[in-house]
């Protein structure tokens, strides 16, 4: 009997023990960290974009990659450390192979396409047409994705200050101009690229200075589509004088020369996406001096080959 009581209280210790490994291995697997992208991003060497010194709080970009398209994800931080921001959206990696992904900025619904439309006339606005784009790769092994974005719009200044028979009260009250410039233009997510529309016009923009009292000058700065000219911009400052003693300056800018620093002799009269160019004008009472002007954050191009009638 005793023998017969041993067997049995083995077989069902056994038994006991057949059945936890069966419920274990019938348990379902738990997703570990590495099964999902950890996405940063900087813009060249820096978390910084063309607005801002760096990146606001709830700055928004949209990843591709993994069979999901255009998945917003958000920094709270501001730190360029991105996390998704709807919450089940997120993206994982499909298997232990390297994953390729695109992101761009600022994130758009989209609305079923990959291009986005846009008017560059609007500077108050300019915050939605600043783009950026990069691609980047990682896996489950190495789940850190960072993206490096690039600038796929251009970004002019130009500074404007009195000269010769001029003062300062009075250049505040030029009517300024360019004519030659196309603003209506696409930015594709899928690659970056942009194009722009043929139509250009002459486009005011005196209501957009900043004024510097303290260095008795005027800055405007702008964001607009890379796109080439066919001849030099006409750049016309008007001031409405009583009578018909109203004083029209212009200037012709062409841009082949800032670019040949960087393009050589491939340079054309262009504007090139990524890059900023700098204008400093001097209004005098009779004509227009431009000088070049050395930029900072972005692709660094100065202004020159400037024309002066």
């Amino acid at each position: 009997m005793a023998y017969t009581s041993k067997y049995i209280l083995a077989s069902a210790f056994a038994l006991l023990i057949l059945s936890g490994c069966s419920d274990n291995d019938s348990q379902p697997v738990v997703p570990t960290a590495k099964d999902y992208p950890d996405f940063s991003a900087t813009i060249g060497d820096r978390k910084t974009r063309a607005i801002d010194s760096q990146w606001e709080s709830d700055d928004m970009i949209g990843i591709s990659g993994a069979g999901r398209t255009n998945v917003a994800y958000i920094t709270n931080d501001g730190l360029g450390n991105f996390r998704v921001q709807t919450s089940g959206t997120q993206i994982y990696f499909p298997d232990d192979s390297e994953t390729t992904f695109t992101a761009y900025y600022p994130w758009s619904s989209l609305n079923g396409t990959s291009v986005i439309s846009t008017d560059t006339r609007n500077q108050t606005n300019r915050k939605s047409f600043d783009f950026l784009w990069a691609t980047a790769s990682g896996q489950k092994d190495a789940p850190n994705v960072n993206f490096t974005f690039d600038h796929r719009m251009v970004k002019v200044v130009l500074t404007v200050s009195p000269g010769t028979g001029m003062t300062y009260d009075e250049i505040k009250n030029f009517t300024m101009s360019l004519t030659g410039v196309r603003h209506n233009g696409s930015f594709n997510i899928a690659d970056g690229t942009t194009t722009v529309d043929d139509e250009s016009e002459s486009w005011t923009f005196s209501d957009l200075a900043i004024l510097n009292d303290a260095e008795r000058t005027m800055t405007f700065s702008f964001i607009l589509f890379p796109q080439v000219f066919d001849k030099p911009l006409d750049f016309l400052a008007l001031l409405d004088m009583p009578g018909n003693n109203d004083l029209t300056l212009k200037a012709y800018i062409d841009f082949t020369g800032a670019n040949r620093q960087k393009d050589g002799t491939a340079a054309k009269n262009e504007w090139v996406a990524g890059r900023q160019y700098n204008l400093s004008l001097t209004l005098n009472k009779t004509d227009i001096n431009v000088a070049e002007c050395l930029i900072k954050d972005w692709d660094e191009v100065k202004g020159d080959e400037i024309i002066v009638d």
